[in-house]
């Protein structure tokens, strides 16, 4: 059997960091507070683009005011006055499962990764859940995003299933196909 191919990521090329960049961990109180104004989701743009590059700020302010009309939450994580996560939370009824709050998205400052901050968000998330009367969670990673799927493995999720999708209009979207040319 052939040797695993170690996985590089061609954006980001491996290097070894220094010892100040090891001892470097951020560190603070994670303060987490709903966003609730367009300051606040204006704030957090520059995260979300951490996730999807491809999103001008016009999409972003659409989808958003779409979003939040119909349910969407956001929460920030804030260290002092700095925004350095956050997480998109949206309540759902289904026939399948009942009554269930869909995570959205789970984004943290790449200067603050490993921290442990993502796991302060989803722990929050869950706490209200429970709160709201919601018995179940569920979420779903895009392929190659492996980060987030450990995240999400060692704060007990487990992968039940596949999810599908079809772009009926391949032009139509921004995100997944960049812009036109």
């Amino acid at each position: 059997m052939p040797p695993k191919a170690k996985k590089i990521s061609p954006a980001k090329p491996s290097r070894k960091k220094t010892k100040k960049e090891i001892s470097k961990k951020p560190s603070g109180r994670l303060a987490i507070r709903e966003a609730r104004s367009d300051a606040d989701y204006h704030a957090a743009y520059p995260i979300i683009r951490q996730l999807l590059p491809h999103l001008d700020m016009q999409t972003y302010a659409r989808r958003m005011f779409v979003a939040r009309a119909t349910g969407y939450r956001m929460f920030v994580g804030e260290i002092g006055k700095e925004i350095i996560g956050l997480i998109g939370i949206v309540p759902n009824h289904n026939l399948h499962d009942g009554f269930v709050t869909y995570i959205e998205h789970v984004v943290i400052k790449e200067s603050h990764r490993g921290a442990g901050y993502g796991t302060k968000l989803i722990k929050f998330a869950e706490e209200r859940a429970r709160d709201e009367g919601c018995r179940l969670i569920e979420l779903d990673t895009d392929i190659g995003h492996d980060e987030a799927e450990r995240l999400y493995m060692r704060n007990g999720y487990v992968v039940v299933g596949r999810y599908h999708q079809k772009n009926i209009d391949q032009y139509s979207d921004p995100i997944f196909y960049g812009p036109k040319d």
